[in-house]
């Protein structure tokens, strides 16, 4: 694993448990972390400008989202989703999201069929988020 890839995990770990425990983010980390991402991705230019811009357009997509359903998808989230999106690039991104989602359905899925919570009740994104990262990792360096 990459120094930059323990980073994003470790910062992916520490706002997951702050999104359990607190179940709101601060602004403060979620800025950090998208200034962070496009300062790394402007020292390095490892991705091409194209993937970056493609990554922050699905977050700002997410944000539209999130003000149009007024919070249906949490700000936070969108946060989180454009700053993976500065730091991963368009395709990565779409990889790492497809593979949260996926994992939130299934957890969703299960947590109803046990009726241990009603469909009003929002489950915290970036846990999913987190473990989407992981397997991705996981399959970019091979294990």
């Amino acid at each position: 694993m990459k120094a930059d890839q323990a980073v994003c995990l470790g910062i992916l770990i520490i706002v997951s448990a702050i999104d359990i425990k607190c179940r709101k983010i601060p602004v403060g980390i979620l800025a950090s972390m998208n200034v962070g991402a496009l300062i790394f991705q402007c020292l390095r230019r490892g991705e091409d400008v194209a993937l970056i811009a493609g990554g922050m357009a699905i977050g700002i997509v997410f944000l539209t989202i999130s003000r149009i359903t007024k919070e249906g998808v949490g700000y936070a989230d969108s946060l989180g989703i454009l700053g993976m999106g500065i730091y991963l690039g368009l395709w990565k991104l779409f990889e790492v999201l497809a593979g949260a989602f996926f994992l939130l359905a299934l957890c969703a899925m299960i947590v109803l069929a046990r009726k241990k919570m009603s469909r009003k009740i929002a489950l915290p994104f970036y846990p999913f988020l987190t473990a989407s990262y992981i397997f991705w990792l996981t399959g970019e360096i091979g294990v």
